[in-house]
């Protein structure tokens, strides 16, 4: 049988990391509208850019709306396995007869 276990400061620490994840995205995002393409003299070249530049915020883009719906459904995790937690340990105080 499979062994299941979930470490709440694991998932804290997680938490933590994805905000701050969050926040180097959005640094980076600005950074971009900052930079753009240069005129690097050959059109094919300047277009390649351009298209890297749109694929890449783009992607930025989508990987910060993941980490945003996983910040915000973190803290409802981590409360459902602290309740969780605490009511097996209740269930075994109950079961060996301690209060």
């Amino acid at each position: 049988m499979a062994d299941f276990t979930v470490s709440l400061s694991e998932l804290r620490r997680l938490k933590k990391k994805l905000e701050d994840s969050e926040k180097q995205l959005e640094e980076a995002l600005r950074r971009m509208l900052e930079t753009g393409p240069k005129n690097l003299g050959k059109r094919s070249l300047d277009k390649a850019c351009e298209d890297f530049h749109d694929d890449w915020e783009h992607g930025l883009k989508e990987t910060k709306k993941r980490l945003k719906t996983l910040n915000e459904a973190l803290p409802a995790i981590i409360k459902a396995y602290e309740e969780t937690e605490d009511g097996i340990q209740e269930g075994f105080k109950k079961a060996g007869g301690k209060k």
